[in-house]
């Protein structure tokens, strides 16, 4: 093992056959070659490879890739779908990073959380999540390829794919799948319920509600036939829902607390302006200039990984938070 050994801060046992006990990340060697990384599972019943396989509540193409490719072991042997794994035993998984193309930055990034599959970061306003293929410096300064740079810079050769968008000008925590052996576990948590995802916004007017108790807004939202870059509620809309309470009022301005049910394109800024209190910043949805930016924050997401059961919560402030 190298010195990118990870282990789990605790095992939660669950209904998974299996737990894991050690992984790390595919390297770059010293002749730039790369080194694939591993993970091992300490299996605690009998059952064969192919139910061991599935279990592992990835994708088809996956597992058919991981049988193709001979990724799965035992003492140096490689497993076939047919052979039997007794209980109180070890099987490793190889972890074969895709081809890297993507671009470098060298800007620092802030991450709440990494293990050699998920990495939880902090967005800052303004950035993209990754490249929209402009060309632009904008396009290639992105969270994504700063999130490649710290990797490296670490001599992980682990290829980040963002699980889920933050519009380019709010900020806030997103999360990066680090292997595609697992990207589909982590992609079914994001499009799931167990993820719960909250966000901080500054409001216009004084929100119709009492502090700290949630208010439901169910409306379901569609595109805007009239402005491309925008969204409205309508009844030929998807089913979108939002939970939002206040915090605190000052002035002309609420701080308000939002949670995502649903996860539909500008769902929040949608949804608050359609109450009568869009987010100041947000002139696209009628929120008055603010030299601030749009103040949209994503400060907290908590979850159970998918691989471990250990359950995780990050949070972090917006840098408004004290001047709003």
């Amino acid at each position: 093992m190298s010195g990118l050994t990870w282990r789990p801060k605790e095992l939660v046992k669950g209904e998974r056959p299996f737990n894991v006990i050690e992984a790390e990340p595919p390297r770059t060697d010293s002749r730039g070659h790369v080194v694939p990384g591993s993970v091992s599972f300490y299996v605690e019943e009998e059952l064969d490879v192919a139910s061991f396989v599935a279990a592992l509540n990835t994708s088809k193409p996956v597992r058919s890739r991981i049988f193709a490719r001979g990724q799965l072991t035992q003492g140096g042997n490689v497993l076939l779908r047919t052979d039997q794994l007794e209980a109180d035993s070890v099987v490793d998984l190889a972890l074969i990073p895709p081809k890297d193309g993507l671009a470098i930055s060298p800007t620092e990034v802030e991450v709440l959380y990494q293990d050699p599959f998920l990495l939880v970061a902090v967005k800052p306003a303004g950035v993209l999540v990754h490249s929209d293929g402009t060309g632009s410096a904008a396009a290639h300064d992105t969270l994504t390829a700063r999130v490649a740079a710290r990797l490296r810079a670490q001599g992980s050769a682990a290829v980040p794919q963002a699980l889920h968008r933050l519009d380019t000008d709010t900020s806030g925590i997103v999360l990066f799948s680090l292997t595609s052996e697992f990207q589909p576990v982590f992609d079914a948590l994001v499009a799931g319920a167990e993820l719960r995802k909250r966000y901080y916004a500054v409001v216009q007017g004084r929100f119709a509600a009492p502090e700290d108790s949630w208010r439901l807004v169910d409306a379901p939202i569609a595109r805007d036939r009239h402005d491309a870059r925008r969204m409205r509620v309508g009844t030929s809309g998807k089913e979108a829902q939002t939970r939002v309470r206040s915090l605190v009022s000052h002035g002309n301005r609420t701080l308000v607390e939002a949670e995502l049910v649903t996860g539909r394109r500008h769902q929040i800024r949608v949804h608050l302006a359609h109450l009568g209190h869009p987010i100041v910043g947000d002139v696209l949805y009628g929120g008055t200039h603010s030299a601030k930016g749009l103040m949209l924050h994503a400060h907290e997401v908590s979850f159970a990984h998918p691989l471990t059961g250990e359950g995780l919560r990050f949070s972090c402030d917006p840098a408004w938070m004290q001047s709003w």
